[in-house]
């Protein structure tokens, strides 16, 4: 007997299991790091590349619920001894009244995968659907202690979205003298 393959229905009862809609307790701040050739918060980077929650021509925009969280996913992509190039970051005020959700990473195998497919896929599935602006999803660098968060710049919500002017990124040398170095 082969196993039966979940109805479309099936399939979106646990797609909106998997992600849970966040209680409106006020508002929340997100934090957006990026390459200062793009836009802070068009979605034209992750569009051209694709990410973790998004496949190439999906434009989202990356952010993390804190300073150290969004810099710490640059630095474990960036793959490199060297500071990174000129980045510039903004704040995201996300009012109380907009809808957020948060995924369950325990619903969605294979979310922190480095081949990426289930990610994708979940973050396309809740692009599409156009029930939020923003989800939060898990760090996979601070997992489970952190999060991400996935924002649509073209849900009617991302309007109420307050975006500060972007102020330029400044790298501790620190951060990267000791892979020039040499580990000890």
């Amino acid at each position: 007997m082969s196993p039966r393959r979940a109805s479309g229905s099936e399939q979106g009862r646990a797609e909106r299991e998997a992600i849970e809609r966040e209680a409106a307790s006020g508002p929340l701040r997100l934090v957006r790091v990026g390459k200062a050739r793009y836009a802070p918060f068009d979605g034209t980077g992750a569009a051209l590349e694709g990410g973790r929650w998004n496949s190439p021509g999906a434009p989202v925009v990356y952010a993390a619920l804190s300073y150290a969280g969004v810099l710490l996913e640059i630095l474990v992509h960036a793959g490199t001894n060297d500071l990174p190039g000129p980045h510039h970051g903004v704040t995201i005020d996300v009012p109380a009244g907009v809808a957020v959700e948060r995924l369950r990473p325990e619903s969605i195998p294979g979310w922190d995968a480095p081949d990426e497919r289930a990610s994708r896929a979940a973050g396309d599935r809740w692009r599409t659907t156009g029930r939020s602006a923003v989800l939060l999803v898990p760090s996979v660098v601070a997992a489970p202690h952190d999060w991400n968060a996935v924002v649509d710049p073209r849900h009617p919500d991302a309007a109420r979205l307050v975006v500060s002017a972007p102020t330029p990124v400044v790298w501790g040398p620190r951060l990267f003298a000791r892979a020039r170095r040499g580990a000890r």
